[in-house]
């Protein structure tokens, strides 16, 4: 990682808020969020730029996640651009059905679900794919920062990769899906310093807005 400049390169990973849906193995069902949702995105942002002034934001195209960011930037003249590849995992013909609606599938979701880079939703995403893009994104975000700060608003399934990335784990494991907490609207805080070989530092993880920027000090 090179940083040319002369201040630390930050990154707030932002989960979207709470959906008006049913629940449901939501990724690229483009559900809409709820008012809760919304407000609580914008009350972590405002801390957030508050604390640090946010230079740019990037988002996942889905409603959930763009739909504020649209209108974030809009409100305070931040540069906001959509990537495809911080989307959701594609569930398949699951996606976006209502659980009650899955019961004749639910050993194949429990399958899924305990080991998800063997067994694919039917019609979805291999795991594998979903990791490569969103990994793809990291590394070349990483290098497009130069000591700025980035607000990256996304879906749980993305921050968890990247986190895995930083930490070198490995994601293929279910565990690091069902045993990481990822909330709505919470923030998780990466720093890179500047000195030729600095690599990510992890800050906080899934915080919400009021104990994030104590945790961040």
């Amino acid at each position: 990682m090179s940083n040319s400049s002369n201040r630390t390169s930050r990154f707030t990973l932002m989960r979207h808020g709470s959906v008006a849906g049913r629940p449901a193995l939501y990724g690229h069902t483009n559900v809409v969020l709820s008012d809760k949702g919304l407000s609580d995105m914008h009350k972590a942002a405002e801390l957030v730029d508050l604390d640090d002034n946010i230079d740019k934001i990037i988002s996942s195209p889905m409603l959930r996640c763009a739909t504020f960011a649209e209108r974030y930037s809009e409100m305070y003249n931040i540069k906001n651009q959509l990537d495809p590849r911080i989307t959701e995992m594609d569930f398949g013909r699951w996606d976006g059905l209502p659980y009650d609606r899955l019961k004749h599938h639910w050993s194949k979701l429990e399958a899924f679900w305990a080991n998800p880079y063997k067994v694919t939703p039917p019609e979805g995403e291999r795991l594998k794919q979903f990791g490569k893009r969103v990994i793809s994104f990291w590394r070349e975000t990483m290098e497009a920062n130069q000591g700025e700060h980035y607000l990256i608003v996304t879906h749980g399934g993305v921050i968890r990769i990247i986190l895995a990335n930083i930490l070198d784990i490995d994601w293929r494991n279910a565990n690091w899906f069902s045993n990481l907490k990822i909330d709505y609207a919470s923030l998780s805080k990466i720093e890179i310093g500047v000195h030729e070989q600095a690599k990510p530092v992890i800050k906080t993880i899934g915080s919400h807005a009021s104990g994030f920027i104590k945790e961040s000090d």
